[in-house]
């Protein structure tokens, strides 16, 4: 009977002892379950953080567009060209990388066997975002690139009509110097005074009474101007006009001089009518 017991017990024993092995391997295996859980459940964590910091920059970043898009078409209007042009290719860097940040961030889900319909959403949309931003910004490129062409246009335009107007000017500018030549011209007159012997040696009369009416020569004569010339001074104690003026016209006038020698002056009292007949006055002179 004791040795039954005794076989009873360690059988026992074993039984327990069994047991007691089993259960630490189920133990193990539950343990190191729960860790692998744990660490998985990390690693989605830290994965869902990086991609809601991902989004979230995104986000801020298509509000800083949003928030810039009226200021860009205000100095799209403007004058500010060179600061448009470097704020636009900064955003367009920046968008471009974003893009791309959202495109591997979409291929990572996509790769994922975890339910992140939403995420991918969310993801979705902000990418249509930026297509739209990036359209906007090409189109507010191109406009810069248009006004540009039209700047040059216009620029060569006005450089054009700035050509047309400076040959207008110099047209007008020979015009007035001819005209005025001309004028000039038409109110130039010449006379000449010196005894008979000194007026034949001129070649300026032929006789006291025969005064050179062709072939005049200019070079002897004092060039005046006709509306400027009132009066000429003879040093002279007697004068004669030799050349046919309308004696209506003017006045041969005695006097004298400072010194107290007698001078004779003409004093011409119509111009138009003086100089009428002939523009060359000779002037006897004794």
């Amino acid at each position: 009977m004791k040795k039954v017991l005794t076989v009873l017990s360690v059988a026992l024993v074993a039984l327990v002892l069994s047991s007691c092995v089993e259960s630490s391997k189920k133990y193990q295996t539950l343990l190191a379950e729960k860790e692998a859980l744990a660490v998985e459940n990390q690693n989605l964590e830290t994965e869902f953080n990086a991609t809601i910091g991902i989004i979230n920059e995104v986000e801020n970043n298509l509000q800083a567009i949003r928030d810039a898009e009226g200021m860009l078409t205000v100095k799209q209007e403007g004058t500010e060209r060179d600061q448009l042009v470097s704020e636009l290719l900064q955003i367009k860097m920046k968008m471009a990388e974003n893009h791309a940040r959202l495109d591997s961030l979409s291929e990572v889900l996509a790769k994922s066997n975890k339910n992140n319909a939403n995420l991918r959403a969310q993801i979705k949309k902000l990418q249509a975002q930026l297509t739209e931003k990036e359209e906007m910004i090409a189109n507010l490129q191109e406009q810069i690139v248009a006004k540009d062409g039209q700047i040059a246009n216009l620029n060569t335009q006005v450089a054009n009509l700035n050509n047309n107007l400076n040959n207008a000017n110099n047209e007008i500018s020979n015009l007035n110097t001819n005209l005025n030549n001309q004028t000039n011209e038409m109110n130039s007159v010449y006379y000449v005074d010196g005894s008979m012997k000194d007026l034949k040696a001129k070649g300026v009369i032929l006789s006291k009474t025969k005064v050179l009416k062709g072939d005049v020569p200019t070079q002897e004569f004092t060039k005046a101007d006709m509306r400027e010339l009132t009066s000429i001074v003879f040093n002279s104690k007697k004068a004669v006009v030799l050349s046919t003026h309308p004696a209506e016209s003017y006045n041969l006038v005695k006097g004298v001089d400072a010194e107290g020698k007698k001078i004779m002056t003409l004093e011409i009292t119509n111009p138009e009518m003086f100089w009428k007949v002939t523009k060359y006055l000779v002037v006897l002179t004794k």
